[in-house]
């Protein structure tokens, strides 16, 4: 059977896309004393999670392979751009669920084992509507706004990319006047 399987999908086994989401993903809870101030769940889009997604909505729209190759190349091009997260936020008072605004209570920021630490380039607020972003990250709930999150791909003064091959962690740092926290992702 297993021989059967492997030959059907050309000898290919993919993860299962809950696992890849498990793998990718980090959650934190900011507090200040003991009242909540932030709920914050992130997904690091790396290749390995860009491919799953792609195979995850392929297979749910059943989709033809000419569409999946370009949504593979496009999915592919973005990260090799950027550095991209999807988050979904959630905070006890509404206004302070803002990162999309310039004069945010929040500010994050990529860090990661060399020192680099990168603003993003952009964060746009998502429709929290959406059924399908509800789909592909089942920890974006009715209390949460999402927003995907890109950094550049360098720093300032950097050469090599982050994360680079020698890189050993790197950390999404939410930081602001209402506290502090980071969700890190092992690399090595």
């Amino acid at each position: 059977f297993v021989l059967a399987a492997c030959a059907a999908n050309k000898g290919v086994v993919r993860p299962d896309y809950s696992e890849v989401l498990g793998r990718w993903t980090r959650s934190t809870k900011i507090y200040s004393g003991f009242e909540a101030r932030l709920y914050l769940s992130a997904t690091f889009k790396m290749p390995a999670f860009r491919e799953a997604y792609v195979e995850k909505y392929v297979k749910s729209y059943q989709l033809d392979p000419t569409y999946r190759q370009a949504m593979l190349e496009r999915e592919t091009e973005q990260g090799e751009k950027y550095n991209e997260f999807f988050i979904a936020a959630f905070t006890p008072v509404e206004k302070w669920n803002d990162f999309d605004q310039k004069d945010s209570v929040w500010k994050l920021y990529l860090e990661d084992d060399s020192g680099a630490k990168l603003s993003p380039v952009s964060i746009v607020k998502l429709d929290r509507t959406d059924p399908v972003l509800r789909e592909f990250f089942p920890y974006f709930d009715l209390w949460s706004d999402a927003y995907v999150v890109k950094f550049p791909k360098y720093s300032a003064a950097g050469k090599e990319p982050i994360p680079s091959k020698k890189t050993a962690y790197v950390r999404l740092v939410a930081t602001g006047v209402l506290g502090n926290g980071h969700l890190e992702w092992k690399l090595k």
